[in-house]
């Protein structure tokens, strides 16, 4: 990517990326950083492209930043434990009640996989 302009900045889930990734494949072979990022995609997207939008978009109606309700799509935590851990990166520290409710979107998904 040397000497390559960045054209714009947004953050995206790994399905995302996996999507971008599969579409760019279609039209050529990938570039070595782009095949072991597709690689990774391939390996850890546990949503569809659209399940995770659907996913961000209750859990950031349910108070949560963009970036949380995207590592939150990314990792699926299995517990209010880890939902914790992963809402103190943004400094939220939500009551029991908004942990449950949030736990109920994720468990919600999960069967999705």
């Amino acid at each position: 990517m040397i000497g390559k302009k960045q054209a714009s900045s947004r953050m995206v889930s790994i399905a995302d990326v996996l999507d971008i990734l599969e579409e760019r494949k279609k039209d050529g072979e990938l570039g070595y950083e782009q095949q072991i990022e597709y690689e990774h995609a391939k390996k850890f997207s546990k949503l569809s492209k659209k399940e995770a939008e659907k996913m961000k978009a209750e859990l950031m109606e349910n108070g949560m930043l963009e970036k949380t309700a995207l590592k939150t799509v990314e990792i699926m935590p299995v517990d209010i434990t880890q939902l914790k851990l992963i809402l103190v990166m943004d400094r939220l520290t939500p009551d029991d009640e908004a942990c449950k409710k949030l736990m109920g979107i994720v468990e919600s998904y999960r069967g999705k996989q």
